[in-house]
């Protein structure tokens, strides 16, 4: 049995600091054939810059966020431009947990 997978995906700088910020715990992503996700897989969301026509490319020493997926659900649907599998995937949101501790709630 294969333990848990870490898989990597473009963002932006906005999005990275939403995940950070515990802003944001959830993502449309397109998964390749062959591929998949499951709860407790991570997935680390990195920089990357993208140009119109072209595939993303990461930016080398670029800023990124690691999440561990609690929830992952297959949409049924294609991406109308890759015609991968689209998934709905959802974390806990980032810094949750300390701040709660902190705070005693």
């Amino acid at each position: 049995m294969a333990g848990p997978r870490l898989n990597c995906y473009p963002a932006d700088e906005h999005r990275i600091s939403e995940i950070e910020r515990g802003r944001s715990n959830g993502a449309v992503v397109a998964v390749p054939p062959g591929s998949s996700l499951a709860a407790g897989d991570s997935v680390l969301f990195a920089l990357s810059r993208s140009r119109p026509g072209q595939q993303p490319s990461y930016v080398k020493g670029g800023d990124s966020v690691l999440v561990s997926l609690n929830n992952v659900t297959d949409l049924g649907v294609t991406d109308p431009v890759t015609g991968q599998a689209l998934f709905q995937l959802s974390w806990e949101p980032l810094g949750q947990a300390k701040k709660a501790a902190s705070t005693g709630f």
